[in-house]
């Protein structure tokens, strides 16, 4: 016999993942801004990949969480994916600034340590991805 878990379990997972998702769709995309105002609009060549990033990250992660709240199967496929390039991208931008090669991405954390800064980070991605992953937020988005 099969018992599936109640709805509101289904939808908390779901709704905790979109907000999530949301959320730091919203925090890389301010990383956009964030980084040209904190260290002026003179270096825009040095700037334009990390801006590049956010933006592709941010859009993804934008549309995977108001994709997942609005129960579409594909939302969870995108937040998924985002988070995987969320946590990809900060381990790149980690090793690039011990290499002194300048790639900022993400928004303000207020942390100058790269590793820490990047630990701060991917706490959210890892949630993201475990909270998309699970088999109520599938169900709920199949119902």
């Amino acid at each position: 016999m099969d018992v599936a878990a109640p709805p509101e379990t289904r939808a908390r997972t779901a709704i905790a993942a979109g907000v999530l998702a949301v959320l730091g769709g919203l925090w890389f995309l301010t990383g956009i801004v964030w980084v040209s105002l904190v260290l002026g609009f003179g270096q825009h060549d040095l700037l334009v990949p990390g801006q590049l990033t956010d933006a592709v990250i941010g859009l993804l992660l934008l549309l995977g969480g108001t994709s997942l709240l609005a129960r579409v199967e594909a939302g969870r496929i995108l937040c998924l994916a985002a988070a995987v390039l969320a946590l990809a991208a900060t381990i790149v931008d980690m090793v690039l600034r011990y290499q002194l090669v300048f790639l900022i991405v993400g928004g303000p954390t207020g942390l100058g340590e790269p590793g820490l800064r990047m630990v701060v980070i991917a706490v959210p991605f890892v949630a993201l991805l475990v909270l998309a992953a699970l088999p109520a937020t599938r169900r709920w988005t199949r119902l």
